[in-house]
């Protein structure tokens, strides 16, 4: 609630009062602000209300938030980057969230297990609900604890724990090259196709639409293979471990490294747009593997810190992201397009070695964490 408050506040008044370099900077900050943190509670929310079962495929939806941002971002922006309409933009980015801010306000009640359990309580209530800075617990805490606190020192727990490590690092990787795509599209497409401006903001929606596709058949795909596993599993007495979660991503990377090594070539030699385009397609279609299936793995081991891991997750990537932005271009100038492509797609080869660090060494990392956890208690 307040972090939709946030960044809709933000917009309005970016929209509205006079423009000035420190009003952008601190309102910026506060919009940046509000959104972040959408996307970590969100996926709280999402493994609060979701049995593991259909956790993938619900993730997989909410996903889409943030991974077709930056490709609706130049789309959009693009119609609004004039000097008279610029501030249409904030005012565009007010109106789009304020449905969405009341209907969570008045329709999304509290889902926190520590304090609401499995929603029983509102059973017997309508769709409306009124809205509430704090709500009471109502649950017992030994059946329902409350997690760590989001501290600095909890991230740092969470980054000790191997598999949360590996798949942090290798999810940054893999954004971080199809980001550097992404960077390199009006580069590429303006100066060495001749397109105009306004047509790269429809080029965007290649890898956009590739990811909306992939992302919601990953998801669908990993329950489906979920239950499967499940029902074997119960024939023969044995459980379904997280690790079962994880070994998608092998396919995911190798996806999107052949995808970032067809783009980088084939923009390389000046190909038909269709090739590129259709390389930047595959690697987004790879990357999306690589996120839902991060997700629903992380989720899955530790559901009552999703918004944490999420978050984790999402600092790291955009770290990853923003260094690639800044050193792509200077890197494309030294080697070019195909080889720099090349060696983003060459990381994701190395991080195939990590998923299967975990799928090896799960179980050993989990019963480790246990006794550790046991020994503090």
């Amino acid at each position: 609630m307040f972090a939709l408050g946030s960044f809709l506040i933000a917009n309005i008044l970016l929209a509205s009062l006079p423009a000035t370099v420190g009003g952008l900077f601190v309102l910026r900050i506060f919009q940046a602000f509000g959104s972040c943190i959408v996307t970590s509670v969100g996926a709280g929310t999402v493994a609060d209300i979701i049995e593991p079962a259909k956790r993938a495929s619900a993730l997989a939806i909410f996903l889409l938030g943030p991974q077709l941002g930056p490709i609706l971002g130049p789309l959009i922006g693009g119609q609004f980057a004039t000097e008279s309409l610029w501030r249409w933009l904030f005012g565009f980015l007010a109106l789009a969230c304020a449905p969405l801010y009341f209907l969570v306000i008045f329709f999304l009640p509290e889902t926190l297990r520590c304090l609401v359990g499995n929603g029983e309580i509102y059973a017997k209530s309508g769709w409306l609900t009124m809205p509430r800075l704090q709500t009471k617990c109502v649950v017992d805490q030994q059946q329902f604890p409350r997690p760590p606190r989001p501290t600095v020192k909890t991230f740092i727990r969470l980054l000790r724990y191997p598999p949360h490590f590996i798949v942090s690092v290798n999810g940054a990787l893999s954004f971080a090259g199809l980001y550097a795509i992404y960077v390199t599209f009006p580069a590429v497409w303006e100066q060495d196709y001749g397109y105009s401006s306004s047509e790269v903001g429809y080029l965007y929606l290649v890898p956009g639409i590739s990811l909306l596709i992939a992302s919601v058949c990953t998801g669908r795909f990993s329950d489906y293979r979920r239950a499967k596993l499940l029902a074997a599993a119960r024939q023969s007495g044995k459980t379904v471990v997280p690790e079962q979660r994880i070994s998608l991503q092998i396919y995911g990377f190798i996806i999107t490294a052949a995808g970032k090594v067809m783009y980088g070539w084939f923009t390389r030699h000046h190909i038909h747009a269709s090739a590129g385009l259709v390389g930047s397609g595959i690697a987004a279609v790879g990357t999306a593997i690589v996120f839902v299936t991060s997700t629903s793995f992380q989720t899955e081991c530790d559901p009552s810190q999703a918004a944490s891991l999420v978050a984790l997750a999402g600092l790291v990537r955009n770290i990853a992201a923003a260094i690639a932005a800044v050193i792509v271009e200077k890197i494309v100038v030294q080697i070019g397009y195909g080889w720099c492509f090349t060696g983003l797609a060459v990381l994701d080869a190395l991080c195939v070695a990590g998923v299967l660090v975990i799928i090896w060494k799960g179980q050993f990392f989990r019963e480790r964490r246990q006794r550790s956890m046991e020994n503090r208690t």
